[in-house]
């Protein structure tokens, strides 16, 4: 048991937690999109709707958003936890810095807090209203299209969305290192980091752009 939480506590055993719930949350974003497609269907949103009464009446459902949730947590603590600790590492700076660019690993701490905001924005609007019943009158399709009537409302789940895809791309390539996948791996494993790292967050940035122009 000492040895387990040892490893738990260990640099590596971190960042194999962080890696390990970084996929299985770009699974639950495949999944999310997949369902908020739902609502382009050629039904006025009926379809949406018994899918999203299908996630709030299902009691295992409701223990795999706590799966989720779970995951996201422990994801943010050891984000947290290993910044910290390089830091103490390196408690003085590098005097010449080295890319004049953006560089996504060397703010995924800003990315993250970034991210943080617009995921709790997001529960605010659409998934606390839904799940306790808040607005009886609406349907979570008549919400989420009243919602995105707004341009600056499209405005920031699109950076928001651009924050997700900035740090899944080097998220991806750090689980890559991370779980020690060699050439052979990565023949395969490349092109659908690219796919997840920016096919994901481009769908969930073109569903409140398509409801804008569509209105």
């Amino acid at each position: 048991m000492m040895s387990q939480l040892n490893w738990y506590a260990s640099s590596i055993g971190k960042k194999l937690v962080m890696a390990a719930t970084g996929l299985f949350l770009i699974a639950f974003l495949a999944v999310h999109l997949g369902l908020n497609a739902t609502i382009f269907t050629d039904n006025n949103g009926v379809l949406f709707d018994r899918v999203a009464e299908l996630l709030r009446s299902s009691w295992w459902l409701h223990l795999l958003e706590l799966g989720v949730f779970f995951s996201l947590l422990l994801h943010i603590g050891q984000g947290i936890w290993l910044t910290v600790q390089n830091r103490s590492h390196r408690p003085i700076a590098y005097a010449v810095n080295v890319s004049s660019g953006f560089d996504p690993g060397r703010s995924m701490g800003l990315l993250g807090g970034i991210i943080l905001v617009f995921l709790t924005l997001h529960l605010y609007q659409f998934w606390l209203p839904h799940t306790l019943g808040w607005d009886a009158e609406r349907s979570l399709s008549q919400l989420i299209r009243l919602t995105f009537e707004q341009w600056w409302m499209v405005a920031i789940y699109i950076a928001g969305c651009g924050a997700v895809a900035a740090h899944l791309w080097h998220g991806w390539w750090s689980a890559a290192i991370t779980f020690g996948w060699d050439d052979k791996l990565m023949r395969w494993w490349r092109p659908i980091g690219i796919t997840c790292a920016l096919g994901l967050p481009l769908g969930l940035a073109l569903i409140p752009i398509c409801l804008f122009v569509g209105r």
